[in-house]
Parts: structure tokens; sequence; C-alpha cells
């Protein structure tokens, strides 16, 4: 069995299980199973309907391909640096206390309710849309550069000005007038700030487009450095702006995010084209009949539109679309009241593309049945995962939660015997200095010591170490911080410390920092009405893990199992190397 991600949050009476859940549950049931060890002197692995298995669980196969999935699994999202090698015996015991509760799953009829059923489905056709993208735009591993470099300039272009501001119209007129019979910008702003007609002109002022006016900003677009704007009139008068410099500043993240967005872009761009070809092959929209649809006009007409048997898309390969089955599409988006949504005029505005939607969805699943896409080894391995993980967690709600209660007592206890658990975290205002010498340093703290003002220190100590120092120089001003938060040598140098304390800290080559206590707010315990759904949820997972261990357990006990690989054998089916029990 491949544990599968559970994609949506679920909750078990109250209890939520997030997208690894069925993992969680699994490698606990893991912990309690029985050492593996294999049939002895096997040579070579049996085949089970048509697979080799490495095991069998009441003569169902498990394959070395089930487990490898199983470790992708596990290891989604973690940094590469941060991945052990798995323990080949932890894996398999996963995998055979998960094959036993599904099997009892089936054997007791969860997998054929409906709401079992219908969550299989919504997931098969979310993974054949999922698949077909990741086929158009798998192989698309870059943007274009063109769209990065445009990308990046515009994220960082800094644009130095000079700006005048004007109350009245016609003086702002009067100097656009006389900038353009070759009158200079600087000798004109004088006269005029110095005969009150305008305000500004102050010299050139850096800022990004964003940070501009939007009115402006546009009028800048239009200009090369030198330019000045023609008069553009504001809320609190008109005013005339020089382009006096246009800068690209290097920035290493606006670079990366540059790539990333033009990344997207090139892949949004590939699926758009996906969907074209789908629309093209497969529908045909009879745009004069959803031109003349009409949803907001009231009365009786959304009860006639819900029974309208008249065809407004055809399908190739498939039912059409009638305009019934739009009305329902219609219904199901506006999920909180259609009425409402025809009051505000929303509804005929948002038709087509609601009917679109509809039309590449079932394109693209005609489009999936004619490449044969389930038919694949990948799409199958895929879905029985997925449908494996909703099964697990039927499993899991309809045996296992009843089997779990809590009593008032129970949280109670647990709150008074984890009191360290159950507290606000001690937390401190403070404020640094960082030096580049010890020397410094000591002297800092010295003066403030007796008595130096800490603005004064910041704006007037010699040798201060700057991010333009080391970037990684700590900055702390005044915010209140939780000490547990701090780096560890500047959490142990403020130590026990009150507020008005001065401490220093210094590291291998500096920075050398002098750290002020301002204030210090001791750690006090919770009450505890305010974490007894924490202590709850904290302790239906322990009873659920350990109601599940105790099934998994029953059911080994009146299985089958056999292993035909463990050790050196399965880490080298599963290219790990030696790594786990024999």
């Amino acid at each position: 069995m491949t544990p599968c991600r559970l994609r949506q949050s679920r909750r078990f009476r109250g209890v939520p299980v997030r997208a690894a859940a069925f993992l969680a549950v699994v490698a606990v049931v893991l912990a309690g199973g029985p050492p593996l060890s294999a049939a002895p002197g096997a040579a070579k692995l049996p085949v089970i309907a048509g697979k080799e298995a490495v095991a069998s669980v009441n003569g169902e196969p498990i394959t070395a391909d089930e487990l490898l999935r199983q470790i992708g699994t596990f290891h989604a999202g973690v940094a590469e640096t941060k991945v052990r090698k798995p323990d080949t015996s932890e894996l398999l015991n996963r995998a055979i206390q998960a094959r036993l509760i599904l099997q009892e799953a089936r054997r007791i009829g969860l997998d054929t309710l409906p709401e079992v059923t219908s969550k299989v489905e919504k997931l098969r056709i979310g993974l054949v849309k999922s698949t077909l993208v990741r086929g158009q735009v798998g192989g698309i591993t870059e943007g274009d550069p063109l769209v990065v470099e445009r990308l990046y300039r515009d994220a960082v272009r800094v644009l130095s000005i000079d700006s005048l501001l004007f109350s009245k119209e016609q003086d702002a007129a009067s100097f656009s007038a006389a900038i353009k019979v070759g009158g200079d910008f600087q000798t004109l702003a004088q006269k005029a700030i110095g005969a009150g007609t305008a305000r500004g002109g102050a010299g050139p002022q850096s800022m990004k487009p964003a940070e501009i006016r939007p009115e402006v900003a546009k009028a800048l677009e239009l200009l090369k450095p030198g330019g000045i704007t023609a008069p553009i009139r504001l809320t609190d008068g008109s005013t005339i702006v020089r382009l006096l410099e246009v800068r690209y500043p290097e920035d290493r993240e606006a670079r990366e995010q540059a790539r990333q967005d033009a990344l997207e872009a090139r892949k949004q761009a590939r699926l758009e084209e996906f969907m074209d070809a789908l629309r093209k092959r497969y529908t045909a929209v009879d745009r004069a009949l959803l031109k003349g649809l009409d949803y907001e006009s009231g009365g009786p007409g959304l009860e006639k539109l819900r029974k309208d048997e008249r065809v407004v898309a055809q399908v190739k390969g498939g039912a059409p679309v009638r305009v019934k089955d739009l009305t329902e599409g219609i219904e199901k988006k506006y999920y909180h009241g259609v009425e409402g949504a025809i009051e505000r005029k929303r509804v005929n505005e948002d038709m087509p593309q609601i009917l679109d939607r509809m039309l590449v969805e079932r394109a693209t699943l005609l489009e999936a049945k004619r490449i044969h896409l389930e038919r694949t080894d990948d799409f199958k391995a895929s879905l029985k995962e997925q449908t494996e993980g909703v099964l697990f967690e039927a499993f899991v709600t309809k045996v296992i939660n009843p089997e779990v209660k809590l009593e008032s007592a129970e949280l109670k206890k647990h709150y008074d015997g984890h009191g360290d658990e159950y507290s606000t975290p001690e937390m401190m205002r403070l404020e640094s200095l960082a030096f580049r010498r010890y020397e410094d340093a000591q002297a800092a703290i010295d003066r403030l010591r007796q008595g130096a003002d800490m603005n004064w220190m910041r704006a007037n100590a010699d040798g201060q170490a700057g991010r333009d120092w080391s970037a990684s120089v700590l900055e702390l001003r005044g915010d209140l911080v939780a000490t547990a938060a701090l780096p560890g040598g500047v959490r142990q140098a403020v130590s026990g410390a009150t507020a008005g304390d001065c401490r220093f800290f210094g590291e291998p080559g500096g920075p050398f920092y002098v750290l002020c206590v301002r204030q210090v707010v001791a750690a006090s315990p919770q009450p505890y009405d305010s974490v007894k759904n924490d202590i709850a949820t904290k302790l239906f997972v322990q009873k659920r893990q350990a109601a599940v261990e105790e099934w998994a357990a029953k059911l080994r006990a009146a299985s089958n199992i056999e292993i035909f690989a463990s050790g050196k054998v399965l880490s080298d089916l599963l290219g790990l190397g030696l790594q786990g029990g024999a």
C-alpha cells in the first residue's frame, strides 16, 4: 500500500486531520509492529497477481514500486539536507499495517458507502486534470529571458525626479508654456516658488513607480531622462514633474522572483493554448442562444431555465450541455444563493465563464479518454494511492473515532501535569547596537550604564556595524519579542536581566553587541479554559493512535503475512543501500 496525502482538511470529532494524517496514523501503527524477517533462502521474488512482491498480506502483494512511492510521499516538501535514508523495515511494516486496515475497511463495506465513492470520483477527475496539466507544462523549466528582464526592471526601477505643485491650473499652464519655448526648469522653478505660485523644487527625489501617484507614474512612463511632463491635474492642484534619471539597482531576490513569475507565465500560456485546442476539438457553443439567455429578468424566469432542454453547447463524444445544465452550474457557483447574485446583477456577466469551465472539464475528460490516460501505470498507481487514503480516512471516522472517549477530568489532569506547556512565554523589549570591534562595544556599554541616551548613541557612537558590514547583523529596535525566539547567544546574554540592564554579547570576529533591556514580561500560566480545546485535540489524537495500534495488532494476529525481501535485499531493491532491520 502506498499512503497518500489527503488534499483537504478533515475533522474527526472536532479534531482537524491535515494532509499527512493518513501517513501519520500509519506511522504510529508501525511503531508497535513485530520485527520483520524474510522467508529463509528466498532467492527470487514471487509473482502475485502479475507483480513481483516483496511481501503479501492475506495473499495481496506489496511491491517494491509501492514502497518507493511511499518514500516519495513521506519526503515530499522536505529539504534534501534534512532527508534521512528511510529504514526499510519501517517502510515495509508501515505498508503491511496500512494494508491490513484497508482490507478490513473493504471487508465491512466502507468502500461502497456513497460518501466514499463520491470522494473517489472527485479525486479521479482531479487526477485526470492534474496529470494532463503536468503533461503540458512538465517540460517547461525556464521563462522567456526577455520577460524575465522586463519583469525584473519593472520591479527594481528607481526614478530620480524633481517636481512642482501649483495650486492654480493657470500658473501650471504658464510654467509649462515657458518650458516649451526653451526655459530652464530650475530657474523657472525658483522664480515660481519665490512668487508663491508653486511649491516643491527641493531637488531630486528617488522613488519607485509604485510610490508615485498613479497619474504621475503613467505620465513619467512616456518620458526619457531630462523630459518634463505637461501639467498633471491632482486633487490638490496641478503638478509638473521632471525626470532626471532612471536606475535599475541589482537585487538578487527581485531577479529570482522575476524568473519564477516568467516561468509561471510561460506555463500559463502553454495551458491556455492547450485549453483552446480542447475547446476547438470537442465543443461548439450556440452563441446566439447563449447571448439570449437572461438570468436577471426576475419573475418565473429562473424556474423555467431550470427545466429548459435547449442545447446551449454540443460536446463531441459526450452529452450536450443544455440550458438546465448551465442553470445547475450557475446555482452551484452561487452556493450562498443565486437569487442574491441575480439582485446584484452578477449572473449574466458570469454566465459565459461558467459555461466555459463546464465545457473545458468535459473536454479534458474526453481528451484523457482519447489518449488512454487512465490505463497508464502511473495514473493507476496515483489513483490507487488517493483512493486508499479516502478509505483509510473512512475507517478512522467510522470505526476508530467512536471508540475514542475523553473525560473532562482527563483534560484537567493533563493541564495540571504539563503546566510548562501551557504558559505564555517570557518576553523582552530589547534595543541593540552592533559594533565591529570589542573595545567599541565595551565603551558603549560603559556610557549607557552611566546614563547616555540610546538614540544618541545609535546616531553618534563610533565603530558601529550595520547591514552594509554584514547582512546577518541583528537589529533590535524596542519591539517586544519572546526570549525563546532570540538567537542562542543573545538569549543567554539577557537571561535573568531586568528592565534597565545593558548586557554584552559577541561573536567570534564580530559583530559585538550591546543589548539594552527596556521591559521584561514574565512567563505566566494560560487559563485552563483558554487551552482545554487544544488539550482535547492533543489527547484525542493520542487516543486515536492507540486505538489504531490495537486494531492493527488484532488484524495482524488473524492474518497471513509473508515477507519475501528484507534487510539488504530490500534495501538494494529500493536503491537505498543497507538501512534498517533484518
